[in-house]
């Protein structure tokens, strides 16, 4: 899929890493980690993993696996005792071929970025895998919505104040002139944006810009 913004100019503006060490094998499916694993703060921020959970696994199973993600390093990973364990890319290659939709039910922070915990919608694979990278929003992908995500991804990615006053004039101009569901969610994005202005931290991206920007 295509990203309008290089994985490079992201990291910039976030300040973080999402590459860590590994090792690769292959692993059968793991269930989700315990509520204990999750109960951590993100970015030392007052955004906890459990709200932050909350707020991703209401957006439902709107969410594929990316393709360059589980072709460069595999991608996937099952977690225990607070340690990910890469499966293979052989094996992350032939989840992708499924083709299926995701939910995102766990966030969390790790020591060089953030994991997200999926679950597919037939209930039968559970992977973590990359925040930023592992995954799109495929509601991301409707043509009426993506002049607002253009104009949402703007505003993560600068710090002129100003700038993010006036593009955000913009997004909900361009927000009330959609229709149905596309309006609903758009609705939905801008106020999450609205909390990502107030409080610049992962936990506050809003969900339709995830693997969109």
């Amino acid at each position: 899929m295509k990203r309008s913004l290089s994985i490079a100019a992201i990291l910039a503006v976030f300040g973080a890493s999402l590459i860590f060490s590994a090792t690769s094998s292959n692993y059968v499916p793991v269930k989700a980690a315990d509520v204990s694993d999750t109960n951590t703060i993100v970015n030392n921020q007052n955004a906890s993993d459990k709200t932050w959970s909350k707020k991703l696994a209401k957006a439902g199973y709107v969410f594929k696996l990316a393709k360059d993600e589980v072709s460069a390093d595999g991608g996937l990973f099952q977690r225990k005792n607070g340690l990910a364990k890469e499966y293979s890319v052989k094996y992350a290659k032939k989840i992708f071929a499924k083709n299926m939709l995701f939910k995102i039910d766990r966030a969390i922070s790790i020591k060089n970025g953030s994991l997200v915990h999926i679950v597919s919608q037939n209930g039968k694979y559970k992977f973590w895998t990359n925040f930023l990278t592992g995954t799109y929003n495929v509601n991301g992908l409707r043509k009426a919505l993506k002049p607002l995500i253009k104009t949402e991804a703007e505003i993560i990615h600068t710090t002129s104040k100003e700038k993010i006053a006036k593009k955000l004039v913009t997004a909900e101009k361009l927000a009330n002139k959609l229709k149905g569901s596309d309006k609903k969610l758009a609705q939905e994005s801008i106020i999450q944006l609205k909390q990502w202005i107030d409080n610049k931290v992962f936990a506050n991206i809003p969900t339709l810009l995830i693997g969109n920007f």
